[in-house]
C-alpha cells in the first residue's frame, strides 16, 4: 500500500494483542516518536482524501522538521476498559510524545465511562513513560455533543480526570469546534502537531538522560527482542519480490557492492532478501548488523579498517572484505530491533553527503511489508516513493 492509500486493515501488535495500531512515517532525519491513543472513528474516516492521522503525522512533520514516527492506537474504548496492565508490554518510555485524543463523539450516552477512565489511562501511561515525556489530553471545547444540561461539560471532566493526577507532565487541550468535517480534521491535526513541536522544543530544556531518546540508545532486552522476532514467523521463509526489489534499488541508489535485509536470530544474521551477495546465513559474532539492533538510529562506518570497533572482526580481511557500511535498524511494531536494512562495499567511502534519510526510508519500506502495521514513509524522493508505490 504506497503513500496516501486507503487505510481498510486495523492489524493487531501480535498474538493476544488486546491493542489495534498502526504506523505512519514521515521522511526526515532525527525522527520523533509520537504515540496517538483515540478511537478509529475518530482518527481514520478519510475527508477529502485524507484521514485525521494522516494529517496529524504531515503537521508534526511541518511543525518540527524532524522525521516523525507515528503510532496510533486505533481502539480506544477497549484500551480504556482493560486500561490496567494494557500496557505492560508496550514499552511506552520509548515515545518522545504520548497524544490522547478524545473526539467529539466519545462524550455519548452509549458510552458514559469512558471519560472517568481517562484518569487511569493516564496513570498507566505516566507510570511507563520516560521522566522527560509529556502528555497531551485533547477534547472537545465545552458544550460539543453535551446530551442532558444536568451533566458536566465534556472539558470539566477532563480537567478533574488529568487534575487528580497532579502531574505537571500532562497537559489538556480543548480544540476549537469547526463547521464541517474538513475543517474538523484540520484543526484537530492542526493542534496535534503544534503540541508536539512544543514539547520536542522543551525536550532541549531537559536533563538528556531523561528523555526518550536516551532510553532509545540502550540495547534491547535479548529475550524480549528474540520474541518481537518469532511473532512476525519471518525467519526462514522466502524473500517477496518486493523486498528483492528494494534491496536491488538500494544498491543501485547508493553505488555499492551489495545491500540487504537481515535479521539477528539468536547466535546468526539471517538474510531475508540480497542484491550482490549471496542468501547465506552468517555468525552473529561476525556480523554488523548485530552492532546496528542496538541502537535506534543509523550506523556508518567509512572506513572497517580504521573503526576500532570494527577493525579487529574478520569481515575485514579476507578475499571479499567490508570496509563500508550503512544501515537502518528494522523495528517490529513494539519497538524491538529486529534486524536491518544495510548497504556495503568492499573499499572504503567518504560519507560525507551520504542520505541517510534515504537509507531509512528503505528501511521502512522494508518494515512496512515486514510487519503489516507500518505505512511506507511519505515525503520520501520520487524513487522511493515509486518503489513504494510500485
Amino acid at each position: 500500500m504506497g503513500p496516501g492509500g486507503a487505510v481498510d486493515r486495523y492489524p493487531s501488535t501480535g498474538p493476544g494483542s488486546r491493542l489495534s495500531m498502526l504506523r505512519l512515517h514521515h521522511s526526515g532525519v532525527r525522527p520523533v516518536k509520537v504515540l496517538l491513543i483515540g478511537d478509529r472513528g475518530h482518527l481514520f474516516p478519510k475527508v477529502d482524501g485524507a484521514s485525521l492521522a494522516e494529517r496529524a503525522a504531515d503537521r508534526m512533520w511541518l511543525a518540527t522538521r524532524h522525521g516523525v514516527d507515528l503510532d496510533v492506537l486505533s481502539d480506544l474504548a477497549p484500551v480504556l476498559r482493560a486500561v490496567q496492565g494494557v500496557f505492560h508490554t508496550w514499552r511506552l518510555w520509548r515515545y518522545d510524545v504520548v497524544l490522547v485524543a478524545l473526539g467529539e463523539g466519545l462524550d455519548t450516552a452509549r458510552r458514559p465511562r469512558t471519560l472517568a477512565r481517562v484518569g487511569d489511562l493516564l496513570t498507566e501511561v505516566i507510570e511507563d513513560a520516560a521522566a522527560a515525556t509529556e502528555v497531551v489530553v485533547f477534547g472537545p471545547p465545552a458544550g460539543v455533543s453535551e446530551r442532558s444540561r444536568h451533566a458536566a461539560a465534556p472539558e470539566d471532566r477532563l480537567r478533574s480526570a488529568v487534575g487528580r493526577l497532579g502531574s505537571v507532565r500532562v497537559r489538556l487541550r480543548t480544540v476549537d469546534a469547526a463547521e464541517g468535517d474538513l475543517q474538523r480534521s484540520r484543526a484537530w491535526a492542526a493542534a496535534l502537531g503544534e503540541e508536539v513541536a512544543a514539547a520536542v522544543h522543551r525536550l532541549d530544556e531537559v536533563d538528556p538522560a531523561s528523555t526518550a531518546s536516551a532510553l532509545r540508545e540502550r540495547p534491547d532486552a535479548e529475550p524480549g527482542r528474540q520474541r518481537a522476532l518469532d511473532a512476525l514467523h519471518v525467519v526462514g521463509r522466502p524473500a517477496e519480490p518486493r523486498l528483492n526489489d528494494l534491496v536491488e534499488l538500494a544498491r543501485t541508489a547508493f553505488g555499492t557492492e551489495a545491500a540487504e535485509i537481515n535479521f539477528i536470530d539468536h547466535d546468526r544474521q539471517w538474510k531475508l532478501a540480497a542484491a550482490g551477495a549471496e542468501r547465506i546465513e552468517t555468525p552473529r559474532s561476525r556480523s554488523y548488523c548485530s552492532f546496528t539492533v542496538e541502537r535506534p538510529g543509523p550506523t556508518v562506518i567509512a572506513d572497517a579498517t580504521l573503526d576500532p570497533l570494527f577493525r579487529d572482526s574478520p569481515m575485514v580481511e579476507g578475499p571479499d572484505p567490508v570496509r563500508f557500511y550503512a544501515a537502518h535498524p528494522i523495528e517490529a511494531a513494539d519497538g524491538h530491533r529486529i534486524g536491518s536494512f544495510c548497504v556495503y562495499d568492499h573499499e572504503p567511502r567518504d560519507v560525507r553527503g551520504l542520505d541517510l534519510s534515504v537509507l531509512r526510508d528503505l528501511a521502512l519500506l522494508a518494515q512496512a511489508e515486514i510487519t503489516g502495521v507500518d505505512r511506507p514513509p511519505v515525503g520520501g524522493s520520487p524513487v522511493l516513493a515509486g518503489a513504494a508505490g510500485a
